[in-house]
């Protein structure tokens, strides 16, 4: 893959701009850019948490409030505007087409985020990012919980037009030559992903719209002083988030695809298998939303029957990570940093997906409800699965996109600080879960193993933090004047690897 480079140009010429590269590239810097306000509030939580009692947080309202837009951040101004920089960057230039279908809508889609997140951070709602009534509609204070509802439901737009223009991009303007079973796996990432959203973000945008009216007391949805049922919030809210955990890893997973043979020297072990599992993945993740409500008094059939749907998910995630070791076994593999990042990611993708096993089985997530091992075990996936594909592709695209390589020593060494860092965090939080630590607390009794295991992972979290400073000097100093890159081949790994489409046509 050579890309022509340009010479420099105004930052006003790329802002304004609606070509898929520039839409790309601003996609990018925005999400790095809450990448690290949201680690930045992570660290605040961390630091309050080292010890029993008040730290660093004067009360308990304001933890809600870092707590709640922490997870927003990263979630919705993070993860998936990364996932957008890079299919806005590549997926033309995947499926052989000048740009992306809607160029226009695609930058309107990229400009809905600003205004977004300008209203969740001025806001700084204090009802945690899954805005649970009855306390998001009786208590929580305006308009900082309606600046939350808004800044979500125009996120909610922006990723649906983004959504529309990938699966256009992807299913009608491929090339002529090109079958849909030849389009690369990072393409079928987003394809798979897309179509998740356009199922399950209207469900949300429903539940976000009868909160609004519930909090403005016209209904009572949720409402139970108005015969309203908040369990009913429950299901529509996990029925849109247990599917949008699958539209974060999923594009992981395919930048996990685009490293893994390149740096393995090898095509992927099985191509179509990485197709069926992204598409059985987009119809389980429909199937188990309501694991996260065991607790909330549903029938033992019904518990049952999520119980299954969840464990549905495993052989699809299983294949992944079948085809990523197959594709390495016997490789010469080059363990440069993108592929230190993918195979880190592998590592902690299967010890996330253990965790979730266990937790499916009914009577352990009865005993880990609401504790530290939930915490642990949805941030391993988020930090150790789509944060290290999504930083690992990074270190991948860098010099494609610029023009020079970026420090080698300096990206090993954010790597293994991450690592170590993440490991001492989350595996503590899961062992805190099983002592009992509830969730979402500001304050703990000073029980001596609650303290040892919170600064073990306050540690951890700092070890993280200086990581991400050391990756924010390598990327900024790098794109200045590191050594120019040979766009040909950066990383020196030799040969090409084609796609099942370039195989068959090798003059594309």
């Amino acid at each position: 893959m050579v890309l022509e480079l340009q010479k420099p140009r105004p930052i006003w010429q790329i802002m304004f701009s609606t070509h898929h590269t520039d839409v790309g590239l601003l996609y990018l810097i925005m999400s790095l850019g809450f990448l690290f306000l949201g680690g930045a509030l992570a660290l605040a939580i961390r630091a309050e948490l080292f010890l029993p009692g008040a730290q660093i947080i004067g009360d308990a309202m304001t933890f809600n409030r870092i707590f709640t837009v922490h997870g927003t951040t990263l979630i919705f101004l993070f993860i998936i505007p990364f996932a957008s920089a890079v299919g806005n960057y590549f997926v033309p230039i995947m499926v052989r087409y000048k740009d992306m279908a809607y160029p226009k809508l695609n930058a309107i889609a990229f400009w809905m985020i600003p205004p977004s997140g300008a209203l969740i951070w001025l806001g700084f709602a204090d009802f945690t990012w899954y805005a649970t009534p009855p306390y998001s509609i009786i208590s929580a204070p305006g308009p900082a919980a309606d600046m939350w509802i808004f800044g979500l439901k125009i996120l909610g737009i922006s990723s649906v037009l983004g959504s529309i223009n990938f699966v256009v991009t992807i299913l009608k303007c491929k090339h002529p030559d090109m079958s849909i079973g030849q389009v690369p796996l990072l393409a079928w990432s987003f394809l798979s992903s897309s179509l998740i959203i356009l199922v399950a973000i209207p469900t949300f945008a429903a539940a976000l719209l009868m909160l609004l009216t519930d909090r403005l007391g016209v209904t009572g949805f949720f409402n139970p002083a108005m015969g309203g049922d908040p369990i009913a919030y429950a299901h529509l809210f996990w029925f849109t988030f247990h599917p949008e955990v699958y539209v974060l890893v999923i594009p992981a997973i395919g930048m996990m695809y685009e490293i893994i043979p390149r740096f393995s020297r090898k095509p992927i072990y099985s191509f179509n298998s990485g197709i069926f599992a992204f598409v059985l993945l987009s119809i389980v993740g429909f199937s188990s939303w309501a694991h996260h409500m065991y607790a909330t008094g549903m029938s033992f059939t019904e518990k049952t029957v999520f119980m299954v749907g969840t464990l549905a998910a495993v052989p699809a995630s299983a294949m992944h990570v079948y085809n990523f070791i197959a594709t390495m076994w016997n490789g010469r593999i080059k363990f440069s940093t993108p592929m230190m990042w993918a195979v880190g990611g592998i590592a902690l993708f299967f010890s996330a997906g253990a965790g979730g096993v266990a937790n499916a089985a009914m009577p352990l997530d009865f005993t880990t409800h609401d504790t530290y091992w939930v915490v642990g075990h949805f941030h391993l996936f988020v930090m150790g699965t789509i944060a290290f594909g999504s930083i690992g592709y990074l270190y991948y695209m860098y010099p494609y996109v610029t023009g020079r390589m970026y420090n080698e020593t300096m990206g090993k060494i954010h790597f293994i600080m991450s690592f170590i860092g993440t490991v001492l965090v989350f595996f503590t939080q899961h062992v805190l879960g099983l002592y009992g630590m509830p969730r979402r607390i500001f304050d703990y009794p000073p029980i001596p193993e609650w303290i040892a295991m919170n600064q073990i992972a306050s540690v951890g979290a700092m070890i993280i933090g200086v990581s991400m400073v050391i990756f924010l000097i390598n990327m900024i100093y790098s794109a200045g004047k590191g050594e120019p890159a040979n766009t040909e081949d950066p990383f020196g790994v030799g040969g090409k690897y084609y796609y099942p489409f370039e195989a068959k046509n090798p003059s594309h």
